[in-house]
């Protein structure tokens, strides 16, 4: 009797096991768009967020194009953000079009505290890059469903985060050290992990919106900014 016991729990934990749940993270899904867009040229640092009127479902908050380090060249209904005209690349190179120079990543975890930490800080679950073209600003439509640790059920908040890679960031954290842009947009709720014989979780419904890439200053640029305020309150504190 004690043998069987043994054998029903190993098998049991076995089952377990191999129970993980899993993901559709792609941002072309059945009623279902998000776009990951370049901010103007006139305001770099200024994210746009906001599902647009590109995105099923449509919103209210209208893009207008642009591209990170070139010219901003407005969109025409039906294109897509950004599309018509010719991109420039600025003084770093970084061009918004150029789709292989930016990374898109998937993040999830338990409780919203710990995903912002994990895009803040940690590496993404899976990648992916931007596609070009007409369908500039979607990330690649093709890639599988993701198959996570977490036990098919297993409630999750997701993020998805974007940056500029050709400078080799590999990860949403090393870009906002180095030089680039970035951005990233968290689900408002969570989602239970489906898995066979159900459909996959998806990223319908959660909140998800579209988001804009925004470039950060070097870390030079920063120092310079703070030795600059300190002499300038050291001149006031003098003058009194």
């Amino acid at each position: 009797m004690k043998k069987t016991l043994v054998i029903v729990s190993i098998v049991a934990g076995a089952v377990g096991a191999y129970a993980q749940g899993e993901i559709t993270w792609s941002d072309d899904q059945a009623g279902y768009t998000i776009e990951i867009l370049s901010p103007s040229t006139a305001t770099p640092t200024v994210e746009q967020t906001g599902q647009t009127t590109y995105d099923t479902p449509s919103g209210t908050t209208a893009y207008t194009g642009g591209y990170i380090g070139g010219v901003s060249t407005g969109g025409a209904a039906g294109n897509g953000p950004g599309i018509g005209g010719t991109p420039t690349s600025g003084a770093l190179g970084i061009n918004y079009q150029n789709a292989a120079s930016f990374e898109v990543g998937l993040y999830l975890d338990t409780s919203k505290a710990a995903l912002t930490t994990d895009i803040l800080t940690g590496s993404p679950l899976a990648t992916s890059t931007l596609d070009g073209g007409a369908n500039a600003g979607l990330y690649n439509t093709a890639i599988p469903t993701y198959l996570t640790a977490m036990p098919i059920g297993t409630p999750v908040w997701v993020g998805i985060a974007a940056w500029y890679s050709a400078g080799g960031n590999s990860t949403y954290a090393a870009s906002v050290q180095g030089v680039g842009a970035q951005g990233y947009v968290e689900a408002t709720s969570a989602v239970d992990l489906g898995g066979a014989p159900g459909q996959p979780a998806g990223l319908a419904g959660l909140g998800l919106t579209s988001f804009s890439l925004a470039t950060t200053p070097e870390p030079s640029t920063i120092a310079l900014g703070v030795i600059g305020a300190s002499a300038f309150l050291m001149r006031l504190r003098r003058k009194q």
